[in-house]
């Protein structure tokens, strides 16, 4: 029986609205991070669902949750509060955002090391977030690496960190990670940017990136 939850959580830029879908005994819970807001991004994206499916199927719980500015969460889409301004050390200010839902689960659930995946610009801020969260594994999905800005960052966790994409989609540079040994890149055939008929083997990579695959030394 699957126990949903809808609730606010307390954010750098205001409450953050958050959706938490828990089988009876979850191994782990797996946070979701949305597309660009711009673009009409939110936690009731598409390719998300793909994902939450697989994993929800899988016996994971799954946590979504709209960045500032977005449905019911405070704040303004990319915009850093005068607080956050002074004392916090990262960019965009919507890493903010997932640290503070990995926090509150942390707290609440008792899952202090969640995965996390994020999807186009959810993998921007995934990519940015991932040296300050204690992330077992992550996942990139579509990460716009040929429009957006991915600083070198070093990652001392996760261990491991996937990606997937489409080889038709114009707003992923296929080679960006290649000099990256930790970092492991899936690409399917087709599909472009929003994985189109590709459902089935985005699933797979979602769960092979977030369950099978083992944490490496």
């Amino acid at each position: 029986m699957l126990k949903k939850i809808q609730t606010r959580v307390a954010g750098p830029a205001g409450d953050i609205e958050l959706s938490l879908d828990l089988p009876d005994q979850p191994s782990n819970i797996a946070v979701l991070c949305h597309p660009h807001p711009l673009y009409g991004g939110s936690m009731h994206d598409g390719v998300l669902q793909i994902a939450a499916d697989a994993l929800l199927n899988h016996d994971l719980g799954v946590a979504r949750f709209n960045f500032r500015g977005v449905g019911a969460s405070q704040g303004i889409s990319g915009k850093t509060t005068d607080e956050e301004k002074s004392a916090a050390p990262y960019a965009p200010p919507e890493v903010g955002d997932l640290l503070a839902v990995t926090r509150w689960l942390a707290n609440e659930h008792n899952a202090p090391a969640p995965l996390c995946a994020g999807y186009s610009f959810g993998a921007h801020v995934l990519w940015h977030a991932l040296s300050l969260l204690t992330a077992e594994q992550a996942l990139m999905i579509a990460p716009p690496t040929a429009a957006m800005t991915f600083q070198h960052i070093e990652h001392s966790t996760p261990k491991r960190i996937h990606t997937v994409w489409c080889d038709d989609d114009d707003f992923v540079d296929s080679n960006y990670f290649a000099d990256k040994p930790n970092v492991e890149c899936l690409t399917l055939s087709g599909g472009g940017h929003f994985f189109a008929g590709q459902a089935d083997n985005l699933a797979s990579a979602v769960v092979s990136a977030l369950i099978r695959s083992p944490i490496r030394e």
